[in-house]
């Protein structure tokens, strides 16, 4: 079977098993990407998320993952929902991706793991190995190598279709594939929404992300105290505002995916009433979804920080 049918037959079952986007792009060693990228750790952008530092080597070369890698399939799930966010000083914000009862990480290794057993059955000696953001790859470059779309100046990767709310994940091949042209265009021009929108000003250049100005890392990732200077604007976990002011994401694209569709009991609730939650009440609430890993006490914390914030400016 040659790489035209394999290609072919590969973004077939893609689609067939929920995958907004498939596409494809050579294994090769990041050198460009390599420089950019340990210039941002050597200026600490990447926050105290050192595990970045610990798999940089296999980040920029996917050799080190899989030596008998050919190919890098980029693949891309919608999250995003008819349901909106009330923008009220009292109501509280979740991000998008957290809203639904499943870790995205489980809903899309079930999805990967039996498309990669097709994948293999389509000839003898092909191989593969997935990942789903659990893994020392560099998803946003392989996505826009791929062609499934291009980096907004935000750091995100747009498509220009569906806009920018979906998962990323990919696959390691062992053959050759028909690969796709990255996007060539521009799709951000002269918008600066996205820059001119974010509460801290984490995006401190256009295509350039400081972690530590960042809502989402502050209220998920940071373990310690948050600083006075940064503006959680309502967010509790994760931050989606850099996102919800991108034109492309207006295409109204959703995800048929009901566990991805938010808990009542957390859209639009109050801080006061989710302040209230006891850590058993949390646990309970929360399992099985990203939002357990900011844990009880970051939960609190960053509650607590928007209340008393939103007191001082009453």
């Amino acid at each position: 079977m040659n790489k035209s049918v394999i290609s072919s037959l590969i973004k077939q079952k893609a689609k067939e098993y929920g995958f907004a986007l498939c596409g494809f792009s050579k294994a090769e060693v990041l050198d460009k990407e390599e420089i950019y990228f340990k210039k941002w750790l050597d200026e600490k952008k990447n926050a105290d998320m050192n595990w970045l530092n610990n798999s940089f080597e296999k980040r920029v070369n996917p050799f080190l993952i899989v030596p008998e890698a050919k190919s890098i399939i980029s693949l891309a799930f919608v999250y995003d929902t008819p349901y909106q966010h009330i923008e009220h000083k009292s109501i509280a914000k979740i991000s998008r991706y957290a809203w639904g009862e499943k870790d995205y990480h489980k809903v899309i290794k079930k999805k990967l793991k039996p498309l990669c057993a097709e994948i293999e059955l389509l000839s003898p000696e092909i191989k593969t190995r997935a990942y789903v953001d659990d893994g020392p790859m560099m998803d946003k470059i392989w996505a826009a190598r791929s062609g499934i779309g291009a980096m907004g100046k935000h750091t995100n990767i747009i498509n220009p279709a569906i806009g920018s709310f979906f998962f990323l994940c990919e696959i390691l091949i062992n053959v050759e594939l028909e690969y796709d042209k990255p996007i060539a265009d521009d799709l951000c021009k002269n918008c600066m929404l996205c820059i001119n929108a974010c509460p801290t000003g984490a995006i401190y250049e256009e295509y350039k992300l400081d972690a530590n100005l960042c809502i989402s890392y502050q209220t998920i990732e940071n373990r310690g105290e948050i600083p006075e200077h940064i503006n959680l604007d309502n967010w509790v976990y994760g931050c989606d505002t850099c996102q919800d002011v991108c034109p492309y994401n207006s295409r109204n694209i959703f995800t048929e995916d009901e566990r991805f569709f938010p808990k009542k009991e957390t859209l639009n609730k109050s801080l006061e009433e989710l302040s209230k939650l006891t850590e058993e009440e949390f646990n309970k609430l929360f399992e099985g979804t990203p939002i357990r890993r900011t844990k009880y006490a970051g939960w609190k914390r960053n509650i607590v920080i928007n209340l008393k914030k939103n007191s001082n400016n009453s």
